[in-house]
């Protein structure tokens, strides 16, 4: 549905060329939520932008629902209200002196995708509908809720019944309580239409909720794509594991292999590690080595020291209501790990640090 082939763009600050898009490549199938999800300045709006045609690529190709309208060096640029796309923004650009049945109606009155004026009522009623508005139409915009002022933005984005929805981190002005419950009900919706979906994000969580496959981007370029559990589980990066999700990362080398190959010891500045390693490997060689805080397990200080496991006190202990977050020193190395809030650490307590063998990653 979405094809994008090398895409690039440039843009001047100060005098100096910045690469926003370098080489960017995605196919988005139909249906699908696809997320594009990276830090500030990594390229993502820019892509998105391109794909809607309020940007103008320096190359590539741009393909919708098997419609070039971007491609052959600039030589074929569809127009933005050529392009059957919905676009939902950041700052949802409602127009404060329309009620929200004039919000919501306005694409079906103007321009390109006009329809006949006895269908407007009857359409803008489900889509109000579809979004949870109902009995708000003659309501005034500014006398909406920032929930409900996303929802006329989204509802006037399905108005046109677009081939392709586009949005640009719609739900980052919500507070975090109303943000959880509409990730959950804008996937139900886009589900519920089978609608096409690029999703600009930097919210990990929001794109691990709503994604069907994430894109990680970093300085302009597709670091990894995958399934949000294979992207989280299995990052091919320390910049991808260290940006989606908390990571410990620690430097370190290959101190033994396995007579049988499977296993590794891994000498880092915390102590030896054993994990799991598929691939050959030889002495000596520089690697670094991930794991999850959440698979990080805390004892006693007086529980018998296993496979992985080093004495360390707890530096720093946030209650985050169903969880203990905690920081704790291993020979003044800062280790992240979980617990369950009834597990009670306190700064000074003494603990056992366990790393099970299967959570530690190995990047090369």
């Amino acid at each position: 549905m979405i094809q994008i082939s090398n895409l690039r763009k440039c843009y001047w600050s100060q005098g100096a060329r910045v690469q926003a898009v370098d080489g960017v490549d995605i196919e988005v199938r139909t249906g699908e939520i696809f997320m594009l999800l990276g830090p500030s300045g990594c390229g993502k709006t820019t892509t998105l932008r391109c794909v809607a045609g309020l940007e103008t690529p320096d190359e590539g190709e741009i393909q919708l629902a098997e419609q070039v309208v971007f491609g052959s060096g600039g030589e074929i640029t569809v127009p933005v209200y050529q392009r059957g796309v919905g676009m939902v923004f950041q700052s949802y650009a409602i127009w404060p002196h329309l009620s929200v049945f004039e919000n919501v109606a306005y694409p079906l009155v103007h321009g390109r995708f006009r329809i006949d004026k006895s269908a407007v009522k009857d359409r803008v009623h489900r889509v109000l509908s579809l979004v949870g508005l109902e009995g708000f139409a003659d309501r005034p915009a500014p006398l909406l809720s920032g929930g409900q002022q996303q929802r006329v933005a989204l509802a006037r984005a399905l108005a046109y019944e677009p081939k392709v929805l586009l949005l640009d981190e719609p739900l980052s002005n919500l507070d975090a309580k109303l943000r959880a419950e509409m990730r959950v009900e804008l996937r139900r919706l886009i589900k519920t239409l089978n609608l096409t979906s690029l999703y600009v994000t930097h919210d990990q969580d929001e794109a691990l909720v709503l994604g069907d496959r994430i894109a990680v981007m970093g300085s302009g370029k597709i670091l990894q794509v995958g399934a949000p559990r294979e992207v989280y589980a299995r990052p091919c990066s320390e910049i991808v594991a260290d940006f989606l999700g908390a990571a410990n990362l620690l430097e370190g080398a290959i101190s033994a292999p396995s007579a049988g190959g499977d296993t590794v010891s891994l000498q880092t500045a915390m102590g030896t590690l054993i994990c799991e390693l598929p691939k050959a490997v030889v002495a000596g060689e520089k690697v670094t080595v991930m794991f999850r805080p959440e698979d990080v397990r805390l004892h006693a200080a007086t529980a018998l020291a296993g496979e992985n496991s080093f004495g360390g006190v707890v530096d720093q202990a946030l209650f985050l209501g169903g969880r203990v977050q905690c920081q704790v020193l291993v020979d003044n190395i800062k280790i992240r790990g979980e617990t369950a809030n009834s597990q009670v650490y306190e700064p000074g307590d003494g603990v056992m640090v366990e790393i099970p063998r299967a959570a530690i990653h190995v990047f090369f």
